[in-house]
């Protein structure tokens, strides 16, 4: 009975490889096991480093608004410095990166690493924003929260 459904439903060629999967999942395991090992090491690795230039971030954003409470966002964004080699060197433990989609990996190196976590040109003002930071000359958006928000308009409250 099983042997129709898959004739059926993934037809002759389908069951052809569902039966080689069958036969040979003792070899096929191991390697994927171990891909997918690889994989999660790389992406912590790349988390780590992130949580690092975040944290960076934030720390000289403080300081810089200390120093000059007027300044706006892009007189701030140029006195930012990322220390990328001091960084991937105290925060890499693996000398593979990844990001959670991806299917392969990249080395740890500056320019890798630059282009995966700052390839949003507003990456600055995301950490600023996320942490508290609003006081640029631009007006703060107020967040909403998105499910009251179509609650309401389903019942019609304000």
């Amino acid at each position: 009975m099983t042997t129709v459904w898959l004739k059926i439903f993934l037809g002759r060629m389908g069951k052809y490889i569902i039966d080689f999967i069958y036969s040979y999942y003792y070899f096929i395991i191991p390697p994927v096991f171990a891909y997918g090992v690889f994989m999660a090491i790389s992406s912590y690795n790349l988390k780590r480093i992130e949580k690092k230039v975040n944290l960076e971030i934030l720390n000289q954003a403080k300081n810089i608004i200390k120093e000059a409470p007027d300044i706006n966002y892009t007189d701030l964004v140029d006195r930012v410095e990322i220390p990328w080699e001091n960084i991937i060197k105290a925060h890499s433990f693996f000398p593979y990166i990844s990001q959670e989609s991806d299917l392969w990996v990249s080395r740890t190196n500056i320019l890798n690493v630059r282009d995966i976590i700052m390839h949003n040109d507003r990456k600055i003002k995301l950490v600023l924003e996320r942490n508290g930071i609003y006081n640029f000359r631009e007006k703060s958006v107020i967040h909403k929260n998105l499910y009251t928000e179509y609650l309401h308009r389903i019942t019609r409250k304000r």
